[in-house]
């Protein structure tokens, strides 16, 4: 009797980001992805082994013969057993040889039987017995006994501490770790070298693919260089102790996965999109650090599917993000025309409706201090990815669902530079906007329906990067201290701001009001309507919305987000303008 099991584990980010260190938190990423996935990979062994517990090993080693493997990716796995004794065996010995090794992991196995499927879903199509509609159905209610499992398990209480414990990085005693680990008795030594060997296994398990690929495109002298100390990311320059994380998610994933019917369908598409987006990622670092001419470096904490979280200095990662979202379209569309993968895209499309020629994305940037709590930066690049997402679903245009959208924020202190700004907008008018992203990253035209340009942003901070930087002064000039000034009357109205631009006997602010509007202003005129939006304008290096139904002007600040990171977008190297 066929019975269906699903792999998971929650809380997937809390375990891996638990601890301050690095390193920790790739092995703790390496232990996830072993215990939940299948690697279709195995010709170096040694990218397979060295957890504790590994689901293809405890599989091969216990049940070979007796499953298939219907999906495996993401941090979860759907397995198909011969017999439900089978499948209850596995559930039992798996989910206790995973707690025996790893207590703090949340590991769910839900399972369910061929005869608890409505008798309306059990009319056979093929030889494995199984019709596009039952699968659906198979999927749905594996799920929904994985969350009432999950729910179940929340509602317990804990108690890691009577206070009186030392209490280690993660919050928890740690003579009580020690105990539980058998580590009193181990010398520090022989700690170390465990845990480096655990490392580098990690590595191997986690970059192994990635590493490979950047051989292939320059195997004698490949400037991209993974590391996996933040040490690695203090300084060189201006911008000395300030790393990039990046998170980045895929559109529609979830939605596009569950409209495949059949098990070759989901396997097909689980292993096209793992292909494309660890392609991306490794096309993106090469090419920019080729043409950037710098060594660069990256550590990437998880690649996962279309969960991709990775650390660079903080002056490549705006532009690294930008291009692996542009690669990841560009490698969707070689795509063989007609597969799986347009057919997941596309599901549910009418004869009237776009279709969908590619695969998106979106990112959020969490600039932050090498010290700054990792799991915290973690969580505000996902809070921007979200954003950026939301930006893609409030978008009027037609196409929104395909577009990729990056937003990013530069984190100067835990509190205090936050709390500033939230007290300045507070502080401002209702149709004030000093924010101008997320950004659309695949559109080229400066504004499009109230959405903004990422290539007309970079192309803008580049050039005002360059003037700069000119060594001799000239009329061409923008002056440092009228930036200044601009940052400080940019919260204080509209009135301060536009006096300030008028009272300007430098003529930076000309210069200023002439590269926004170069940048963003193309194809309209000085004063200009926007069929969905009303009247636009430029003034002052502001664009101003006129909305003639509600009779009030939005005014949306360029210059805040351009001056604010500036100093995160460039490194030493200079750029020529249009080369990226």
């Amino acid at each position: 009797m066929e019975t269906y099991v699903f792999i998971d584990v929650s809380r997937k980010q809390e375990y891996i980001y638990r601890n301050k260190s690095l390193r920790d938190n790739l092995i703790n990423s390496y232990v996830i992805k072993a215990i939940t996935e299948i690697p279709e990979y195995t010709e170096d062994r040694s990218q397979v082994g060295g957890s504790r517990v590994m689901l293809k090993t405890f599989l091969e080693k216990h049940f070979q013969g007796e499953y298939t493997v219907i999906y495996s990716g993401g941090g979860n796995s759907m397995l198909q057993f011969n017999r439900a004794e089978h499948a209850k065996q596995f559930s039992r010995k798996y989910s206790l040889e995973v707690l025996r090794h790893y207590p703090e992991i949340e590991l769910y196995i839900s399972k369910m039987i061929d005869q608890e499927l409505p008798e309306e879903q059990l009319s056979a199509e093929n030889s494995l017995g199984i019709t596009k509609r039952n699968m659906k159905v198979i999927r749905q209610m594996l799920n929904q006994r994985a969350d009432l499992l999950k729910d179940k398990r929340r509602a317990m209480f804990r108690r890691w501490s009577y206070g009186v414990e030392k209490i280690g990085e993660n919050g928890k005693p740690m003579e009580w770790l020690n105990k539980h680990n058998n580590e009193p008795e181990i010398a520090s030594g022989a700690i170390a070298e465990e845990n480096d060997q655990t490392l580098g296994k990690a590595r191997r398990f986690l970059f192994g693919r990635l590493e490979e690929r950047l051989r292939e495109m320059d195997a004698n002298n490949n400037p991209v260089q993974i590391t996996t100390k933040l040490e690695d990311y203090k300084a060189r320059n201006d911008r000395k102790g300030y790393i990039g994380i990046i998170a980045l998610d895929g559109n529609r994933m979830g939605e596009m996965f569950h409209s495949l019917n059949e098990i070759h369908e989901m396997k097909e598409f689980s292993s096209t999109i793992e292909q494309i987006y660890a392609d991306a990622v490794a096309r993106a670092l090469y090419h920019y650090a080729v043409r950037h001419n710098k060594t660069l470096q990256v550590t990437p904490v998880l690649m996962s599917g279309d969960d991709i979280c990775l650390v660079t200095q903080a002056e490549d990662a705006l532009n690294i993000t930008a291009d692996i979202l542009k690669q990841i379209q560009k490698l969707s569309l070689e795509r063989e025309a007609g597969g799986v993968l347009d057919k997941a895209m596309n599901a549910g499309a009418t004869p009237h409706s776009a279709q969908q020629h590619y695969l998106t994305a979106c990112a959020g940037v969490a600039i932050v201090r090498v010290t700054y709590p990792f799991f915290d930066a973690i969580r505000i690049a996902e809070k921007l990815c979200h954003q950026a997402k939301e930006a893609l679903h409030h978008s009027t245009e037609n196409e929104a669902t395909s577009a990729s959208f990056i937003d990013w924020d530069i984190v100067q202190g835990q509190v205090s530079a936050q709390t500033a700004y939230e007290k300045r907008v507070a502080r401002a008018r209702k149709h004030e906007h000093f924010r101008i992203r997320p950004l659309r990253v695949d559109q080229e035209a400066g504004i499009v329906s109230g959405v903004y340009s990422y290539n007309a942003f970079r192309d803008l901070v580049a050039e005002l990067h360059s003037i700069m930087n000119k060594k001799n002064s000239n009329e061409l000039d923008v002056s440092s201290s009228f930036l200044e000034k601009i940052k400080k009357q940019l919260y204080n109205g509209w009135e301060s701001y536009s006096l300030l631009f008028e009272r300007d006997q430098t003529n930076s602010g000309a210069r200023l009001s002439q590269l926004v509007e170069k940048h963003f202003m193309q194809g309209y005129s000085s004063i200009d309507i926007d069929s969905d939006r009303g009247w636009i304008r430029h003034q002052y290096g502001a664009i101003i919305e006129s909305n003639t139904m509600a009779k009030y002007d939005e005014y949306r600040y360029v210059l805040n987000d351009v001056l604010e990171t500036m100093a995160f977008v460039y490194g030493q190297e200079e750029v020529v303008h249009g080369k990226q």
